[in-house]
């Protein structure tokens, strides 16, 4: 079921990302509410000084349209750039590239976005504007964020955090702290993104920034959701509305509202959410942000399906899917789609059904995504069996258990992603400590070598110098030679130390390779769904294999099947064994090979020219040896080509 809890998971973070670091940051001063027809008026005013009327259209943009109507923003912002560059105000037109850079990240288009931020970072890097560099970083990690690239978000983020450092930029330094503990939210680590808002709140305290505070607030609320302590969650929402009821932040007030809403309708008091999805409802119709309204219909009518009130959740979904098509958010158009979908499926009305569940899976092929894809095929193929279409339904299923696939691949390489990270962390910290603990070592040894010089002059006025001599040379030589073995001791235990610690990250990055290896294998769940009368002995001498098997059947019903022994064992065969199943990806699913000799002799070529076996190293013998075969149902043939690996047919006990 897709749920859109927009205003809970996204609203908060958006609000701080989107709305909050750049009302606060973007380009050159704060923007109050103004009158469009005013800005519209000096912008017309060819009289008025350049800046003047750039100024205007930037408030035009920004104020009045950018987080409502992002295409009109993005307009207005291209007219302020044409004139910023006809008169070379580089500072304006980074501004404006800022603002068409927002207008994507709005519609959750992060490549046009990143494209966009980009050149305003050139700009700002040009200029030297520090403050303005500092901004673009923070943008840039932010829609690596939002794209699950963890890494490279964090790095952007740590980047801005230094510069707003430099230039000594509190509510810049606050901000970033806040996005590095949006970005460790996202991964799932509750414990570092409470560490950063923690860090963040320290400092909006200090410089009494209310807006930041009752955002952090919202945040460290969010966490607290998450772990299912709703009552430490409901805490710090309250703590934030109290200080947009201050503030008249209307805007988060409704986001607060809607966040407490869904924790009563997670635990069932439908009376208390309703309540509270209410209110928010009519601060946003007050606003007049439709982004946002689709959210909260969306949650209204979730809310009513629990309830098993049909009707009711129809007619909120249905004002979803107005508001989508108006905005063409085809996101949206597919998620409640298949909600609509979903209805009229446990109503019993399966054609109805049907035409909605087709339409958010269309939406979902033509934006390229697979996301909700698994849940909306598993749908249609119990739709399409209900309707009594057996052949649609298979195929339906088919595309289903692809899709799963597909899934657990992406699970896989986020799982990675998070591993790097969390090791990335964990080394800057030992770091940290073993730095800290060097410092106090050095501050001990300064103290004793002030001790023994004073207790040596104290002895030296007792005139017994000869008899110091000799202790302190004796006291010497003990000395050096304990430094020697606790120095002998600390390198042993040092060692041994590194050893586990080595010995552990080894086996923790290749239990990883397995997991990502299965995943690029064929799942026994498709092939016994192509080659029902089959089975695999894989037994791998070591946790990662260089032997591989691959299974598809292509849309012409044909069947591809192989395995292969690849070069080594272990680590590196498992390489080889990826770029295999990589290349046989390539060449029958994406370039629609079908003559196995052809595949063979093109996968040659490319693992030639991948492992540049060419000139100096052509006596390398890296490669696999395979046995490819191609099963025509319609025709009972098999195809087969092999490389050292033979075909082995038994037919009535005879081979």
């Amino acid at each position: 079921m897709f749920e859109y809890s927009f205003l809970h998971l996204i609203m908060p973070k958006l609000q701080f990302r989107c709305i909050y670091i750049l009302f606060l940051l973007i380009s050159f001063s704060s923007k109050a509410q103004v009158n469009l027809d005013s800005l519209w008026g000096v912008w017309n005013d060819k009289t008025q000084p350049d800046t003047i009327r750039l100024k205007a259209i930037d408030d035009i943009a920004w104020d009045g349209y950018l987080f409502s109507m992002p295409d009109s923003a993005f307009y207005f912002a291209q007219m302020g750039y044409d004139l910023a560059e006809s008169t070379n105000n580089k500072k304006w037109m980074a501004g404006a590239l800022n603002i068409q850079g927002v207008s994507f990240a709005v519609r959750s288009n992060n490549e046009k976005a990143l494209e966009y931020y980009s050149k305003s970072l050139l700009i700002s890097e040009e200029l030297d504007d520090k403050r303005q560099i500092g901004i673009m970083l923070s943008n840039i990690g932010n829609e690596y964020n939002n794209q699950g690239n963890y890494k490279k978000a964090l790095d952007y983020h740590s980047k801005s955090l230094a510069i707003n450092k430099e230039i000594g930029d509190k509510i810049g330094i606050s901000i970033t702290l806040n996005n590095i503990g949006n970005t460790y939210d996202d991964q799932g680590n509750n414990e570092k993104a409470i560490e950063y808002y923690v860090k963040s709140l320290s400092i909006v305290k200090e410089i009494g920034d209310k807006n930041g505070i009752g955002n952090t607030y919202n945040n460290i609320g969010n966490i607290y959701q998450k772990q299912g302590n709703n009552e430490k969650a409901i805490e710090y929402y309250e703590k934030s509305l109290k200080i947009c009821e201050e503030t008249g932040y209307k805007k988060r007030m409704g986001g607060l509202y809607n966040n407490i809403g869904l924790i009563y309708k997670d635990q069932g008091n439908y009376k208390k959410a309703l309540e509270y999805f209410s209110q928010s409802l009519e601060i946003f119709k007050e606003i007049g942000d439709k982004n946002i309204l689709f959210s909260i219909f969306n949650n209204i009518g979730k809310l009513y399906e629990e309830k098993n009130n049909n009707e009711k959740a129809f007619e909120y979904y249905s004002k979803c899917l107005d508001i989508a098509n108006e905005q063409y958010d085809k996101k949206g158009i597919s998620a409640l789609s298949f909600n609509l979908g979903n209805i009229y499926s446990k109503k019993g009305y399966y054609k109805k059904a049907l035409d909605y569940l087709l339409k958010s899976k269309n939406t979902l092929q033509e934006i390229n995504t697979i996301e909700g894809l698994d849940e909306t095929t598993k749908l249609l193929s119990e739709v399409y069996k209900k309707l009594g279409k057996y052949k649609q339904a298979l195929e339906m299923h088919e595309l289903y258990m692809e899709t799963k696939d597909s899934i657990a691949k992406v699970d896989a390489e986020e799982e990675l992603y998070k591993f790097e990270v969390d090791k990335e962390y964990e080394l800057k910290k030992q770091a940290d400590s073993i730095k800290h603990a060097d410092e106090i070592i050095i501050q001990q040894a300064e103290n004793l070598a002030k001790e023994e010089q004073l207790k040596s002059e104290k002895q030296r006025r007792t005139g017994l110098l000869v008899i110091v001599g000799l202790v302190l040379v004796s006291l010497g030589f003990v000395f050096v030679q304990l430094r020697k073995t606790r120095a002998q001791k600390v390198v042993i235990e040092g060692q041994h130390q590194k050893l586990n610690q080595s010995h552990q990250e080894i086996t923790d990055s290749i239990n990883y390779a397995k997991r990502i290896q299965d995943a690029l294998m064929t799942s026994t769940v498709y092939m016994k769904d192509v080659i029902p009368e089959s089975f695999i002995f894989f037994q791998p001498k070591d946790v990662v294999s260089g032997d591989f098997y691959w299974v598809y059947r292509s849309p012409k019903g044909q069947i591809y099947f192989t395995v292969a022994d690849c070069t080594g064992h272990g680590v590196p065969g498992a390489f080889m064994s990826m770029i295999g199943t990589s290349l046989l990806n390539e060449f029958i699913i994406e370039n629609n090979l079908e003559d196995t000799a052809e595949i063979l002799t093109n996968m040659r070529k490319q693992i030639i020219k991948s492992l540049k076996q060419e000139g100096v190293d052509a006596d390398n013998k890296d490669g696999m040896d395979m046995a490819l075969c191609k099963y025509d149902p319609k025709k009972k043939t098999v195809q087969y080509s092999g490389a050292y690996n033979p075909l082995i047919h038994i037919s009535k006990n005879e081979i």
